[in-house]
């Protein structure tokens, strides 16, 4: 095997013809904030893939329960910082509710629905740090961690649906924001 650094600067070797020729690899780095909306679609697209592998059955359930949590939420989190428009340095998704609440009232004088705000809440109190989904305990703190509630049911179909639907809505939000951002009035960001 040809020992070449593992992560590097992209060559002439690395070109290809269209996204499905060779060679497959990835190119990363430097991520505008618009690109982020693309990141955040990247692990939505990852997460229902795997859902698709268990759904055709190539994968069990239980296999890749925490991974595919985690895309989700991550997606999620991703649009959540990208609708407030700065950098935010924390993960708690509860907490990123509230700030979109607050950004949407003051910023632009509309209210985030309920039912955003209540499943962002709902998926806080099982992972609020993301850190549950991804090492099946909350906390950077030894001390302080905590498994995943005992026997947290979630049926599949309805996981794949509710979050694709909230990350649909949030999308959504996130178009109208651009485009505001860009100086053209726009109707209802939520709706």
């Amino acid at each position: 095997m040809k020992k070449q650094p593992l992560f590097r600067d992209p060559g002439e070797d690395d070109q290809r013809e269209d996204a499905y020729s060779g060679p497959f690899g990835f190119l990363i780095g430097g991520l505008t904030a618009s690109e982020r909306i693309e990141l955040a679609e990247q692990y939505l697209m990852a997460a229902n893939l795997l859902v698709e592998s268990i759904q055709k059955q190539r994968v069990a359930d239980f296999e890749i329960a925490y991974p595919v949590l985690f895309l989700y939420r991550h997606a999620l989190e991703i649009l959540v910082k990208h609708l407030l428009g700065r950098d935010v340095n924390h993960h708690r998704l509860d907490a990123l509710a509230d700030e979109l609440v607050q950004f949407a009232r003051d910023q632009h004088g509309e209210q985030v629905p309920s039912w955003i705000v209540s499943r962002l809440r709902e998926i806080a109190q099982i992972d609020p740090t993301s850190q549950a989904f991804r090492y099946g305990e909350d906390s950077y703190e030894p001390q302080q961690r905590r498994p995943v509630p005992y026997e947290t049911y979630v049926r599949l179909s309805e996981l794949h649906d509710v979050m694709n639907s909230l990350y649909a809505v949030l999308r959504r939000a996130a178009g109208v924001a651009n485009e505001r951002n860009a100086a053209s009035p726009t109707p209802e960001s939520f709706s």
